[in-house]
């Protein structure tokens, strides 16, 4: 599936790969989380993401969800990663764990496999690669990640 709502979640699932084990982009696209997302992800430090460099960073992001390493993300893995990487609940106006795993959760069952991850995080790549450069600038990233972060993904 892959709906402008499916962009927006895989932003929103992202958000957290970057900052396994210190505060990340959360639910707005400030400067300074968006710099620390792409010093993250930027592995060869040229300043912007290839889809490898995204795909890792979404791999990675995927593994801290899933605490229970049964390749499979529930809400409740979900959420609880969401608190631990950003230091807060949910508030209101953020989309709830379940609407995000919902968005791509292929299956319907309720949880997200790699797999459902891996195509929503590429698809959400390829959305933000306004240039078809086959990368992400600083500027692409901030700017998807202020689209697809609003709850309507406008």
């Amino acid at each position: 599936m892959a709906s402008s709502n499916s962009m927006h979640t895989g932003a929103l699932l992202l958000a957290l790969a970057g900052g396994v084990g210190r505060p990340a982009l959360a639910q707005s696209a400030q400067p300074s989380a968006v710099d620390s997302e792409m010093k993250t992800m930027d592995t060869n430090g040229d300043g912007k993401l290839s889809a490898a460099e995204h795909a890792a960073g979404a791999r990675r992001m995927f593994e801290t969800m899933d605490a229970n390493k049964d390749g499979r993300v529930t809400t409740a893995e979900m959420d609880a990663a969401h608190e631990r990487v950003t230091g807060r609940k949910a508030v209101a106006g953020d989309m709830t764990s379940a609407e995000k795993i919902k968005v791509i959760d292929t299956d319907g069952d309720g949880a997200l496999t790699a797999e459902e991850h891996r195509a929503g995080s590429q698809a959400m790549f390829e959305r933000m690669d306004t240039d078809r450069d086959g990368f992400l600038s600083k500027d692409e990233l901030a700017a998807g990640h202020a689209k697809m972060l609003s709850k309507r993904g406008e």
